[in-house]
């Protein structure tokens, strides 16, 4: 069941802006386990359907404009869907560091999975398509900048995640262990 509605896709997954109609799966994949595990430090509203309601509204605005990873201080969030069966299953996302544009350095991936499908390598796929679809936006504006990833240290699904769609360990911080890839 392929939309026409998607904005690039990988071989089983579709990447699309968020639509009001997945505001609840959402939210529910919000309050699993597994993401609250590693989202400990968010306020309380962070898990209510009011909160995102406001956020999926910034998302679909943001996505109506054009595409400009180094000034948007939104970020460009996408809908993770099964090709198969358009079901919401994630979201993956680019997000620049904090800062004026001509400061950055650094992308950051952000991504997640619901519990019930996680473990079959949707993840790895989707950073892997938001990489490549990040750097060829990069380059049509001649930004020469690396993507980077962060997981807590034992986090390690998302920590393989990172591994296996191509990005290196380079440092451990406080909470954090950062990873980066420079080109796709």
């Amino acid at each position: 069941m392929i939309s026409d509605q998607y904005y690039f896709k990988s071989e089983r997954l579709l990447y699309r802006p968020f639509q009001m109609e997945d505001l609840q799966t959402y939210v529910d994949m919000c309050n699993e386990e597994s993401r609250r595990r590693w989202f400990y430090f968010q306020e309380p509203d962070c898990l209510l359907t009011d909160f995102w309601a406001k956020e999926f509204e910034n998302n679909i605005a943001n996505w109506s404009k054009k595409v400009d990873l180094l000034h948007s201080c939104a970020g460009y969030d996408l809908a993770v869907v099964l090709k198969e069966t358009g079901d919401l299953i994630g979201n993956v996302g680019l997000t620049k560091f904090h800062g004026p544009a001509d400061e950055l350095k650094d992308i950051e991936i952000g991504y997640q999975i619901g519990e019930a499908y996680q473990g079959k390598g949707y993840g790895t796929e989707a950073a892997k398509a938001a990489v490549k679809w990040g750097f060829t936006e990069l380059r049509k504006i001649g930004a020469e900048l690396k993507i980077v990833g962060k997981a807590e240290h034992d986090n390690w699904p998302s920590r393989r995640v990172l591994e296996k769609a191509g990005f290196i360990f380079v440092t451990a911080e406080q909470y954090v262990s950062i990873y980066e890839i420079i080109k796709s």
